[in-house]
């Protein structure tokens, strides 16, 4: 490994310049937990709201085709962006070859690689964005057989050749104390470096665990044996784990097994639109089916932060990225994934994937500005905020009920990606639409009404202080705050 180190040192000197002179540091606030006041909410520690903002930046994806520094450089694009419009997290992938500190032989870590981490550390840190570390996403030591739901999968992705004479079998990786020990050092080699900082959220133990090649019942043993063995040392970050798509029978039940009576601090859930989906909700319009997914993740494993974790669509079965992303140059896709859950329920926004060949082709972290400016200043756990839907004839209206500010998203009915993509048929303009709020202003006085334009810089207008509120024209969505006095 000696060969690794004047390349690793050059590069961790580099991580720690990109720490210097932070904008808005993400060490304001210290470490975010599990709100006291509300579980079904985050905060800092200091007492403030945190609401996470943003999407999965989980690795390079043409790494291997790209120089570090060509890597680095989409990196910091995209977080500069989603700092500059008021985004605060992302997700790395810490088992990804480009970053996989364990990646010759088992027990061996690569300083080059933890340079790497450092480095994406300290842009985050620069920017202001907490990060959710997800350590590992291996489902086979080889040849990794997908399940039928995901069966386009690229299997070669999956697979962890440092292991690969360690154990015969994926039970055997989670069920010895060898395998075990494996898991806990390499973590701790990372919560080392980063376990008092609080730009890290948390720490995910596997992506989406319920697919690796292993019995049900063994990783949910290892699972909560994880959950205590990393919990006694981590005292200041949540500790969460992942779960696959939501698109079926299998799905739920690996859900149900996995998220009942577990350690898990958060509750996660997977979904895309894919037309290869059991599930038929997952192949209409991605509103209902991402507000819908934090309807299912609540009852399974309600009294805790709920996140659409990954979103977004693929082609049938998982097997590539969605066919009209090329065309999606309005971001259609990301703004009904991104918006939708927080509004249904969860504690953030949704976190989309394909950050690379569609949310940076297309610039899309600017639909971030609208949903920031929308939140500023509010307090979820201290609103005790309820999910409520008020539609109208021509839209559907998700609405957040709160002490202090209601907030409501809503979204053309007849604007969804089979008529806009398919069918070539361009979002027509809505004029006139009134929504009424009565029920949930009754006994109060408002003080302000406003609406925001989602699509075209998020500016708000003021409207008349009423609980029926009219609507300035508007194409696919737009969206209400009402404050109370």
């Amino acid at each position: 490994m000696k060969n690794f180190i004047p390349s690793a040192l050059a590069a961790l000197a580099l991580a720690a310049a990109t720490g210097c002179n932070s904008l808005n540091p993400s060490r304001e606030g210290g470490f975010v937990e599990v709100s006291k006041e509300n579980p079904r909410y985050f905060a800092l520690s200091d007492g403030s709201a945190y609401i996470p903002i943003g999407y999965n930046l989980c690795f390079p994806r043409y790494w291997s085709k790209l120089s570090v520094e060509e890597c680095f450089a989409m990196i910091e694009t995209h977080m500069k962006n989603i700092a500059e419009n008021g985004g605060n997290y992302v997700r790395i992938w810490a088992s990804h070859p480009f970053y996989e500190i364990e990646d010759s032989r088992a027990g061996a870590y690569n300083p080059q690689k933890l340079a790497r981490l450092d480095r994406f550390m300290g842009l985050a840190k620069k920017y202001g964005i907490r990060v959710k570390i997800c350590l590992e996403h291996f489902r086979n030591i080889k040849d990794y057989k997908p399940a039928e739901n995901e069966r386009g999968l690229n299997s070669n992705a999956f697979s962890r050749p440092a292991y690969d004479g360690e154990f015969k079998s994926m039970d055997e990786y989670f069920s010895s104390q060898k395998g075990k020990d494996f898991y806990f050092n390499r973590f701790k080699i990372l919560f080392d470096r980063y376990g008092n900082d609080p730009t890290v959220f948390a720490w995910e133990l596997w992506n989406e665990q319920n697919t690796v090649n292993a019995n049900g019942e063994n990783v949910k043993r290892w699972q909560e044996e994880m959950f205590a063995r990393i919990s006694g040392v981590c005292k200041k970050q949540l500790v969460v784990n992942s779960c696959g798509s939501f698109d079926g029978r299998g799905a739920r039940a690996a859900y149900e097994r996995f998220y009942k009576g577990t350690a898990n601090e958060i509750a996660a859930i997977h979904r895309y639109l894919d037309e290869g989906a059991e599930y038929e909700i997952c192949k209409g319009p991605l509103d209902i089916a991402a507000a819908d997914a934090i309807c299912e993740i609540s009852k399974i494993c309600g009294g805790r932060p709920a996140l659409l974790a990954e979103t977004g669509a693929v082609q049938p079965k998982h097997s590539g990225a969605w066919r009209f992303y090329g065309a999606d140059k309005d971001g259609a896709i990301f703004h009904d994934a991104f918006y939708v859950p927080f509004f249904a329920g969860a504690a953030g926004s949704g976190q989309p994937w394909h950050w690379d060949v569609y949310i940076y082709k297309h610039k899309l972290w600017r639909h971030l500005k609208p949903f920031a400016s929308l939140v500023e200043g509010v307090n979820p756990a201290g609103e005790s905020f309820k999910p409520a839907r008020c539609d109208t004839k021509n839209a559907r209206v998700y609405a957040l009920s709160g002490e202090k500010t209601l907030l409501a998203f809503a979204r053309d009915v007849e604007n969804d990606w089979k008529s806009e993509f398919e069918k070539g048929q361009k979002p027509r303009e809505i004029s006139g639409e009134t929504v009424d709020f009565s029920d949930f202003a009754r006994g109060r006085k408002i003080a302000r009404v406003r609406a925001y334009d989602l699509w075209n810089g998020g500016g708000a207008s003021d409207l008349a202080l009423s609980p029926k509120v009219k609507l300035p024209a508007f194409k696919r969505s737009c969206a209400v705050r009402i404050d109370f006095e």
